[in-house]
């Protein structure tokens, strides 16, 4: 990947360029950089030794790769022009005798370029790796593509939803209903309430959606939350709903058992999100069919306004015990959690897969949203990056997670930057 980002960039010395056995070579066109099998670049043009060559260049860190890749045997390999390495260690016969000749590229590369290219990839910082060379950069020149990696996030999401949209016979109102179950179940119960949300016919919540009690009844009861005997009278009034729905729909619940309450913070309690889900879907009969009409952020925040949980919850965290009296309205924070990877995600895939997106109201909609918080966004933050929006927050994931975790730096534009 190195040699191939080296040679695609031109980042080697074109000033006396010569081959293994002493000859000129002047690179007329590097040729086109080949994602598919065969020589790494179609339809160069070189002269070497003052004849002008066209056709491919194969590229290896050893000589001897060419044998080990059994290239010789390969008809894709016959039209190779140039053999283009870093360590020559062994002369490659089939080139010789076609007159091929091997250019050593690190005797052409400025050593500071190899320094720092070793320098980040071996570098042991947990965090962002090439930390150490971005001090005193401009983030601002990096803005368009910035810009490209937040259409790259949208379209990693568009899959996600597709494959969900596919399993749910293309039912675009049950595909954001089970995003949504994700989005709740948070991490640490994300898989459980999957499972949940897919332990009965969507079609079942739609026809009871118009009563709040009867759609509490069915998501606590589907989780198992219902097979307690408690004495409390909202919860009796749910076990009655529920086995009402459980014999009409022959539906069947899982445990409740699946579901973690260890180490979280109340307010995230599967009982809780579970109520807060139930309160979006008794008001909202078509969600999904409202979000795509929505014009701005305002728009988005008003779908929230009139939730209202049962008062059951004012003074509860679970079914068995009283607590303290505390709204458990969702905050602000979840709130714009939902509105980015739940909402605008499942828009942006039907205008995506309808051939209408105007990216430019993605990009205005995350601008108006507040900037998302967490371990990864404070370590950019340290180093200067800017994450004054949604916009600014879901482009610095995307940037960790498909660049930095997976040492994509040559393909990095920040990276570019510094290697050159």
């Amino acid at each position: 990947m190195f040699l191939h980002y080296i040679w695609n960039f031109k980042l080697f010395t074109h000033q006396d360029l010569r081959t293994y056995h002493g000859d000129y070579i002047e690179i007329v066109n590097i040729g086109q950089y080949n994602m598919n099998a065969g020589p790494d670049f179609l339809h160069a043009e070189i002269v070497i030794a003052d004849k002008l060559w066209s056709g491919s260049v194969e590229m290896h860190v050893n000589s001897s790769d060419w044998n080990l890749h059994h290239h010789s045997t390969d008809l894709s390999y016959q039209n190779v022009i140039l053999h283009v390495v870093w360590n020559h260690d062994v002369e490659i016969d089939f080139l010789r005798q076609r007159n091929v000749q091997t250019l050593i590229l690190q005797d052409f590369i400025k050593p500071e370029i190899v320094y720092n290219y070793e320098t980040i990839i071996q570098s042991k910082f947990e965090k962002i790796y090439c930390e150490n060379f971005i001090s005193g950069l401009d983030f601002s020149d990096f803005s368009f593509w910035f810009e490209r990696l937040l259409i790259e996030r949208f379209e990693e999401k568009t899959e996600v939803i597709e494959k969900m949209l596919s399993e749910n016979q293309q039912n675009w109102e049950e595909t954001l209903f089970k995003s949504l179950a994700k989005n709740f179940g948070l991490k640490v119960n994300v898989e459980i309430f999957e499972l949940w949300a897919n332990s009965f016919p969507f079609k079942v919540l739609q026809k009871i959606q118009y009563d709040a009690l009867k759609v509490e009844a069915l998501f606590f009861g589907q989780a198992g939350f219902l097979d307690e005997v408690y004495e409390n009278d909202y919860f009796k009034q749910l076990k009655n709903e529920y086995n009402f729905l459980k014999q009409k729909f022959q539906l069947h619940s899982i445990s409740s058992h699946l579901f973690k309450f260890s180490k979280m913070r109340p307010i995230g309690f599967p009982t809780i999100r579970l109520a807060q889900l139930a309160s979006i879907y008794a008001t909202h009969q078509a969600l999904f069919s409202t979000i795509i009409q929505l014009k701005n952020s305002q728009e988005f925040y008003k779908l929230f306004d009139k939730l209202e949980l049962n008062p059951f919850w004012e003074t509860h965290y679970t079914f068995k015990n009283e607590s303290k009296s505390v709204n458990k309205k969702l905050s602000k924070d979840k709130i714009n959690n939902l509105i980015i990877n739940s909402f605008i995600s499942i828009r942006y895939a039907f205008e995506r897969n309808n051939n209408e997106v105007e990216i430019d109201f993605y990009l205005d909609l995350l601008n108006e949203i507040e900037p998302e918080h967490n371990s990864i966004l404070d370590e950019f933050e340290r180093l200067g990056f800017v994450n004054k929006s949604a916009k600014d927050s879901q482009t610095l994931i995307h940037l960790k997670k498909r660049y930095c975790l997976e040492k994509k730096c040559l393909n990095c534009a920040i990276g570019h930057h510094i290697l050159r």
